[in-house]
């Protein structure tokens, strides 16, 4: 798969054991794909806002804030996090790369908009051990405290590093953003104590914690309130919905294309009982088949769904996310806390 112009590495041999490795110890993903802006000037803020539709009023420096770029018709085009540096001063990430050339051209005399994603790549470091391999490099005390959706700048093994509190995975994690030129150097640390993993894995354990992936999700023109976003858009709340982002388990036969993705011919649903599969994995935490996809809005939880394709069968509504009902794992202590 690629994405950005670069080719995601599928696996490692192993994907459902690397998979599980993020579910119970510790698993090391590579997310050089994500594009970055850094936007600044007294003009940012306001700026960021328009760009993202949502008031970054109450972020504090050091904080980091998830939100949604849609196209004039309402539409999701992709998730971004938002990393507040200071006061007139924001990095804006993204998987879609042409969210940072809109920013650029956004430009003006109170507002500095630079591409900084050839100076820097993302590292994802997830599961509970996630501090433990940290811990044993020498991170300084105080990343122990991050709260979730927050970084600092600190050092790894004597190399300089922004150090995030979130992940893609629905497990307690870290995103390190690291200088293109220690990059190398710093993975091959981390791959000594933490399992290396690729996209299918990633894939998977952001399906089984009921995350969108834009080039799936987001194929449909959907709004943030049918993808199940709106609290992350000014714009969402309230708005009315003709249909609803729904996690799944289902039968597939002989289903084995890794990663899945849905048909350029998707649809949106037409009746009621009909899904539109967007995303499916084989899970680690689940009997055969995970999913994502769309049922109009009035489909009761308990309805039995036909998927149109005939790819899935026993297709039925799950609680999301799969593996952890009241989402705490994110926000989890660390082992042996």
């Amino acid at each position: 798969m690629n994405i950005n112009g670069v080719e995601l590495r599928t696996d490692f041999g192993d994907p459902l054991g690397e998979a599980r490795a993020c579910r119970n110890d510790c698993a090391l993903f590579d997310f050089s794909f994500v594009a970055t802006a850094r936007v600044s000037g007294s003009g940012a803020q306001k700026a960021v806002e328009k760009f993202a539709s949502r008031s970054l009023a109450s972020l504090a420096g050091g904080r980091i804030a998830y939100a949604l770029r849609v196209n004039d018709k309402g539409h999701a085009l992709s998730d971004l996090t938002i990393w507040r540096n200071g006061p007139d001063s924001f990095d804006v990430m993204s998987g879609r790369a042409q969210d940072i050339e809109a920013l650029i051209g956004m430009q003006s005399e109170d507002l500095r908009v630079s591409d900084i994603t050839p100076d820097s790549t993302v590292i994802a470091l997830q599961g509970p051990a996630s501090f433990d391999v940290l811990g044993a490099l020498g991170v300084a005390s105080e990343i122990r405290a991050l709260k979730y959706f927050s970084f600092a700048d600190s050092y790894i093994a004597g190399i300089p590093c922004r150090i995030g509190r979130l992940g893609y995975t629905g497990e307690a994690g870290f995103e390190l953003i690291v200088a293109q030129e220690y990059a190398r150097k710093l993975r091959r640390l981390l791959a000594g104590t933490a399992r290396p993993a690729g996209f299918i894995a990633a894939d998977a354990l952001r399906i089984e914690a009921g995350f969108v992936l834009f080039t799936n999700e987001f194929r449909l023109p959907v709004s943030p309130a049918e993808a199940g976003l709106a609290k992350f858009h000014s714009n969402g709340n309230g708005a009315r919905s003709a249909m609803k982002l729904v996690t799944f388990t289902a039968d597939a036969g002989e289903f084995q294309a890794l990663p899945w993705q849905p048909s350029n011919s998707l649809s949106r649903p037409s009746k009621p009982g009909e899904i539109a599969v967007t995303s499916a994995c084989r899970s680690v935490c689940a009997p055969g088949i995970v999913g994502l996809g769309y049922v109009l809005a009035e489909t009761p939880p308990d309805a039995a769904l036909h998927d149109a394709s005939g790819i899935f069968c026993n297709v039925v509504q799950a609680h999301t996310p799969v593996y952890d009902r009241q989402k705490l794992r994110p926000r989890a202590v660390w082992q042996g806390e």
